[in-house]
């Protein structure tokens, strides 16, 4: 009596754990960590007739309840994390473990290796277009500056995977877009170049372990350079960031660990400390904010977090791949080819284009041909 009192106690307790999901998901009373990286939302599908005998609709609720199901999060986690610690298999698209635990995407490490060379010609054709839009938003006092991000690939070469070691090669976007930059007399920053002259002397990481874009540390000097520059070729005074003192800590913050963090593991990976200055703005007696556009990747959006288009600048706007404009998107989204550019072209002071090395095959996003075409009309 009391063996089988037991064992439909234990079914009940069987039945009750395969029933978890999906009570979690009728009634979510525990609240799970959200995955990280980019997802399609999948909706409950609509019946009809058609969907119903071809079998669509059967396929598309399979994958609305996939994708639904209560502690999905957590069962995904358990599943990398016994992939990435068992057999060292990474389930981010497009990510590479590299040598000492580095973490790269692959897009970076073709762009390094020459796999996306647009050409010479390509390349001055572009160049041209560039050299033409800053002749003619001077004509208006308008300053152009061209700022080619840094790249992990080219920064920590020495770490990649062996079946991706890296080569000296002449043929990239990244060393024919700086030569020519150059040799035009196009106002440009070179961060690329300026990072690796600063690798062996610098006290703190400008490239995080697990992270793809400069580190916060990286970021807040390459603003500086920034802000100098735009003082130089306008001739102001704008205002800074002072920094007091510079922390030390193991978990990384901001974007320092955002690779890691797509890969959605249980368990943070070790990381040596990354500095992080405090930092404060200061503003001077007749410091100027000139009024800033932006047209960039991934790259901004550190400086835009810590606010540089409003302490810094004047706003003017951030275009995220001259596709999306933000703030104003946070709330509705609001497109580029929604808004009249040539007004917005002519209201700032400063229009920065800014792209890292994996993103200069498709350098400004068709941004500098749409204003050569408005500003000569």
């Amino acid at each position: 009596m009391i063996q089988k009192t037991y064992k439909n106690l234990y079914f009940i307790l069987f039945v009750l754990f395969l029933s978890l999901p999906l009570l979690q998901m009728l009634f979510p009373i525990v609240k799970v960590k959200p995955l990280k990286g980019s997802f399609r939302e999948t909706k409950i599908p609509k019946m009809s007739v058609s969907n119903w005998f071809s079998g669509k609709y059967s396929i598309e609720f399979e994958n609305y309840i996939n994708d639904s199901i209560g502690f999905r999060p957590w069962m995904v986690r358990v599943h990398h994390q016994i992939q990435f610690s068992c057999f060292d298999k990474i389930n981010t698209q497009n990510v590479v473990r590299g040598k000492n635990g580095f973490l790269f995407e692959t897009s970076y490490i073709n762009s390094f290796n020459g796999k996306d060379y647009l050409g010479k010609n390509k390349i001055n054709e572009k160049i041209e277009k560039i050299k033409l839009l800053q002749s003619l938003l001077a004509e208006k006092n308008i300053t152009l500056l061209i700022c080619l991000a840094p790249g992990k690939a080219t920064y920590y070469s020495e770490y990649f995977p062996d079946g991706l070691v890296s080569r000296s090669i002449d043929s990239t976007n990244y060393k024919q877009f700086s030569s020519a930059l150059k040799e035009n007399q196009i106002n440009h920053i070179d961060f690329n170049s300026w990072f690796l002259n600063m690798k062996d002397t610098c006290n703190c990481e400008l490239f995080p372990k697990y992270g793809i874009h400069w580190s916060f540390y990286g970021m807040l000097q390459a603003t500086d350079s920034l802000i100098n520059y735009i003082e130089k070729e306008r001739n102001i005074s704008m205002p800074r960031y002072k920094y007091s003192k510079i922390n030390h800590y193991k978990i990384p913050k901001y974007s320092d660990y955002d690779i890691a963090e797509s890969m959605n593991l249980m368990f943070r990976l070790h990381a040596d400390p990354m500095c992080y200055p405090d930092y404060r703005i200061e503003e001077n007696i007749g410091s100027h904010k000139p009024k800033t556009l932006v047209i960039s990747d991934s790259f901004y959006w550190s400086m835009y977090n810590v606010g540089i288009g409003k302490d810094i600048f004047s706003w003017g706007g951030f275009w995220y791949y001259n596709e999306v404009i933000y703030p104003e998107s946070f709330n509705k989204q609001l497109l580029v080819k929604e808004v009249d550019v040539k007004q917005k072209i002519l209201e700032n002071e400063v229009i920065i284009i800014m792209a890292t090395e994996s993103n200069l095959s498709n350098f400004g996003w068709n941004f500098i041909e749409s204003a050569n075409s408005l500003l000569k009309k």
